[in-house]
């Protein structure tokens, strides 16, 4: 079982999770309570890591974080990425006993030859003979052992190929959003940490990305229209991503476009292509044939400072967003504003 907690102390963990989810305003359904009750029970190492990462630079919780964290580290696809890491290592486990009986068949092998070249005598027929029976006997074992190595060896590859697409496919899977087929957090994380790895000095630019007063149009249209209006407005912030760029679906509602190598000035100019683009979106509801509000969107602009880490840079995109909504949305702000 995966819990074996008395009733009091799973009563203890729940009342853990409900004031965890009170504290932060987060309503108590499945995804959450589950992933909350699991950072609670502090079994999950990857998760309760990364909720405290959250805390430490207290990042916001909602529902789409919780939702990333449990597709992260809870789902299906999760747990059958640690199946397969386990398929690895009793790969890796069986392949290691073959080679190291193979190593001692080799070594065996040469010890035989040594005695039988000390013992080959050209002036005696019966011990040459012997020497030469002693060899033959040992490359026919030294044979099988090999044999038995390729075939231990080509059926590992086998299972290589076949473990390294599967895994390929899982890590693209929980690198994107699965609405929107933007990537996601995880996703976002990595490229960054590449990035900043390669070049610690690195200039990447930040577009941060708000659809304008979307939570009144999932109230008057319905959440299902809302994500078919969420998905084409995403399509249409990726196409202006070249493949150097990243774009993220960051929040409920929120992109993040981040650019490497690219200045404040084109990021601004690329940001107001972008909103231009939204703004003429036209969308026509599948039952009613009409015509839907038009959406339009607000952006912010900054450049990654090397003296801050990811997160403020992504808190400091997010102020800059803000001042594009204060000066009255459908716009673009930079960071330059904010001093202003």
């Amino acid at each position: 079982m995966k819990y074996q907690d008395s009733i009091e102390q799973a009563s203890e963990k729940a009342a853990l999770t409900a004031a965890f989810l009170q504290r932060h305003r987060l309503a108590a359904h499945p995804v959450n309570y589950t992933v909350i009750y699991e950072y609670i029970n502090g079994q999950n190492a990857g998760l309760c890591q990364a909720i405290e990462q959250k805390l430490a630079v207290q990042s916001s919780f909602d529902d789409f974080v919780l939702a990333e964290l449990y597709s992260q580290w809870l789902s299906p696809q999760h747990q059958r990425q640690e199946e397969l890491s386990q398929q690895v290592t009793t790969m890796l486990g069986k392949l290691s006993g073959t080679t190291d009986i193979a190593s001692e068949a080799v070594q065996h092998y040469l010890d035989v030859l040594d005695q039988a070249l000390l013992g080959f005598d050209p002036n005696n027929a019966n011990r040459s003979r012997e020497s030469v029976n002693k060899v033959i006997s040992a490359t026919y074992a030294i044979k099988a052992s090999q044999q038995k190595l390729k075939d231990q060896l080509d059926f590992s590859n086998e299972q290589c190929h076949a473990l390294r697409s599967e895994l390929e496919h899982l890590k693209k899977e929980r690198q994107l959003d699965p609405l929107t087929g933007l990537y996601n957090r995880l996703a976002m994380q990595e490229h960054l940490d590449l990035w900043l790895t390669e070049n610690p000095g690195r200039r990447i630019a930040a577009i941060a990305v708000n659809l304008d007063h979307f939570s009144q149009f999932n109230q008057d249209y319905g959440f299902g229209v809302g994500d078919v209006i969420l998905s084409k407005v995403a399509r249409k912030i990726a196409s202006y991503v070249q493949e150097s760029g990243l774009p993220v679906r960051s929040g409920g509602e929120e992109f993040l476009i981040l650019l490497p190598d690219v200045d404040l000035r084109t990021a601004g100019e690329i940001a107001e292509q972008v909103r231009k683009g939204v703004e003429k979106l036209r969308f026509v509801s599948a039952k009613s044939k009409t015509t839907l509000p038009k959406v339009t969107i607000s952006l912010g602009v900054s450049i990654y400072n090397s003296a801050e880490n990811w997160h403020q840079f992504l808190s400091r995109s997010s102020k800059v967003l803000q001042e594009a909504k204060v000066r009255g949305r459908n716009q673009v702000a930079t960071e330059l504003m904010l001093a202003t």
